[in-house]
C-alpha cells in the first residue's frame, strides 16, 4: 500500500538523497519553510513532491518517482494530495518543466496549461479549474 506523508525536519536530510538519486543531475536546493511530500510503499520512499509557497502562488518545484515503478500512479497520487491541499486555496499553482517532460499529459489532465515564459515551459493550474 502506497502512503504519503509529509517531510519532519529530522528527515529532510534523507528526502534530500532520495530526490538526488531520482533526478541525479538536478541541484537539490531545499528551504527549511518548502514542503516535502514523501510517497512511500513498504517504508521505502517511491516519489515525492516539492512545494514552495508564496503569498500569490504555489510553486510545484517538482514531482518524482523511482524509474523502477514509474507510470504505476504514484505521481498521479501525489500530484492529487498537492492539489487537495490547495484547492481552497485562491493561488495559481506553477510548475516549471521541460518540454518533452512525459508528465505534461498528467498535469494536462488535472487542469494546467502550457505558459511560455521565454525559454521556460512552465504549466500553471489556476484556481479553481
Amino acid at each position: 500500500m502506497i502512503t504519503i506523508k509529509t517531510v519532519k525536519p529530522a528527515e529532510l536530510d534523507t528526502a534530500k538523497d532520495f530526490i538526488r538519486e531520482v533526478f541525479p543531475d538536478a541541484m537539490v536546493q531545499v528551504a527549511d519553510d518548502d514542503l516535502l511530500l514523501l510517497a512511500e510503499e513498504d517504508g521505502r520512499a517511491i516519489g515525492f513532491a516539492h512545494i514552495i509557497e508564496f503569498d500569490d502562488r504555489v510553486v510545484l518545484q517538482g514531482i518524482g518517482v523511482d524509474s523502477s515503478i514509474r507510470g504505476q500512479g504514484v505521481g498521479t497520487l501525489l500530484l492529487e494530495q498537492v492539489l487537495s491541499m490547495f484547492e481552497d486555496a485562491d493561488r495559481s499553482i506553477y510548475l516549471k518543466v521541460k518540454a518533452m517532460n512525459p508528465a505534461i499529459d498528467l498535469y494536462a489532465r488535472y487542469g494546467f496549461f502550457l505558459k511560455k515564459f521565454g525559454d521556460a515551459h512552465v504549466l500553471v493550474k489556476k484556481p479553481n479549474s
